[in-house]
């Protein structure tokens, strides 16, 4: 097929990238919007992205915290290898480094001790046992969820007392809260980490996935402070946004709020969506990952500690000790799945940052500094998001995220990593499916450094 150039770019004639006159509003400044107004961009398309935030990047949101500088949301690039963000990166000067975390400790609060090499032996021997039986278990259990494949292979494998608290903890937090974010019980079984990994290992963006969004924010006509209210759409005729007191009117639109976002109805659509996509949202779910940004003057520490809770409740599973990437002095308290949604529910900022301090405390056995600077994230109650990322209930599966994918019309497309059939729930997702929608529209060959070959 002949291709029509546009600069470095190159577009299908007869497509919207190709007409003068198409005029392409993005919803979301996330990584998924970002890229998808880059793309259309810098091949000559016109764009308008509307972001309800006042800042950009979405749930990539680089902080000051004190002295440290510490991603609240997206934190690692999952592999380098076939991922469209690093290689961005990498064109744009944008450095990384290898995760390097030390784990230090390991406490078991069940027999209120640490534990040592043979704690940690423990988790892993449940984490790759469980791993193996996955196959297994779904062949036999089918579609329930992730916590009764858990039990049955706990029993299974006869386990109890310690032995069974750290199996526990290994399957319910190293492979679903704190990976996935849904709740161990309401976590799928049936497509459970089926989904493909990038190779090279977890990488942290140097200072942060911000520099990252503001390298693809560059240039681009980024209206902040516009919450959509309103999308009106015509398959003949075009689109029609509203947002912030203001009317956009675009010839095409691309929606890339999060999946939460979706599930409750927060923007009209006039028509409403099809009964399809309302159908996937119903039976989609958004998981609860969250953080407690802790920062002292002086460290006090020896390293990332591992929590297991006497009740396996999930209660800060895991401190991660950042004060080489953040530049002072900091641990930030990971917890997620069904901890998180209760105790975001309840738990004002004051309460949580003391609850992970008293964990500390335990852990150490000693009074704890009070921190020079905290912060806690929001991210399951954030209108903006209503949530962290997309996980697969029972019931659920991959043919619901491709029905999100699936645009309304010629004019109305989505994308974000809820979209992502393969890779839902990272930023090389939401990447991949902004570069996806700048195809659909006629975008070929991308003009974007780092892309040339996507």
């Amino acid at each position: 097929m002949l291709l029509v150039l546009f600069g470095c770019a190159a577009v299908a004639p007869d497509s919207p990238a190709a007409d003068p006159e198409t005029r392409v509003i993005v919803v979301g400044a996330g990584a998924a919007g970002l890229t998808a107004a880059r793309a259309l961009h810098d091949a000559g398309v016109a764009v308008t992205v509307l972001e309800a935030r006042d800042r950009i990047g979405g749930r990539a949101w680089t902080a000051e915290v004190g002295a440290a500088t510490v991603d609240l949301g997206a934190a690692w690039a999952h592999g380098v290898e076939d991922n469209p963000m690093v290689d961005f990166a990498d064109a744009h000067g944008l450095a990384y480094t290898p995760d390097a975390t030390r784990w230090g400790r390991l406490y078991d609060a069940g027999s209120g001790r640490a534990l040592g090499d043979a704690g940690w032996s423990a988790l892993d021997d449940a984490y790759d046992g469980f791993e193996a039986s996955l196959d297994d278990l779904k062949d036999d259990l089918g579609d329930t969820t992730v916590a009764a494949a858990r039990d049955a292979w706990i029993a299974d494998e006869g386990l109890a007392g310690q032995d069974a608290r750290l199996a526990r903890h290994a399957i319910d937090q190293w492979m679903v809260e704190l990976s996935y974010a849904g709740p161990v019980d309401n976590t799928g079984l049936a497509w459970f980490w089926d989904e493909p990994e990038l190779a090279g290992g977890d990488q942290f963006p140097v200072g942060g996935y911000g520099g990252w969004m503001d390298a693809l924010a560059d240039g681009l006509d980024i209206r902040l402070e516009h919450p959509v209210t309103t999308i009106t759409h015509d398959p003949d005729g075009g689109v029609t946004v509203e947002a912030a007191g203001a009317v956009f009117e675009g010839t095409h639109a691309i929606v890339t709020v999060p999946v939460g976002v979706l599930r409750a109805g927060s923007i009209t659509f006039a028509p409403p969506l099809s009964a399809e996509r309302r159908a996937a949202l119903d039976r989609l779910d958004t998981g609860n990952l969250e953080k407690v940004v802790l920062v002292w003057d002086e460290p006090w520490w020896d390293g990332s500690l591992e929590y297991v809770a006497a009740d396996n409740s999930g209660a800060f599973p895991e401190f991660y000790d950042l004060s080489a990437t953040a530049g002072a002095p900091t641990l930030v308290a990971l917890y997620g799945g069904g901890f998180a949604r209760e105790l975001q529910a309840g738990g004002s900022d004051a309460a949580i940052v003391a609850s992970a301090l008293d964990v500390l405390a335990e852990a150490y056995g000693r009074a704890i500094p009070t921190p020079a600077h905290t912060a806690v994230t929001r991210w399951t109650s954030d209108p903006f998001t209503l949530g962290s990322y997309t996980y697969l209930p029972p019931g659920a599966s991959p043919d619901d995220i491709d029905a999100l994918a699936a645009p309304e019309h010629a004019r109305l497309a989505f994308a974000g990593e809820g979209t992502s059939r393969l890779y839902y729930g990272n930023v090389h997702a939401a990447v991949l499916t902004g570069l996806r929608e700048a195809r659909r529209l006629g975008v070929e060959r991308f003009a974007v450094a780092g892309w040339e070959d996507w």
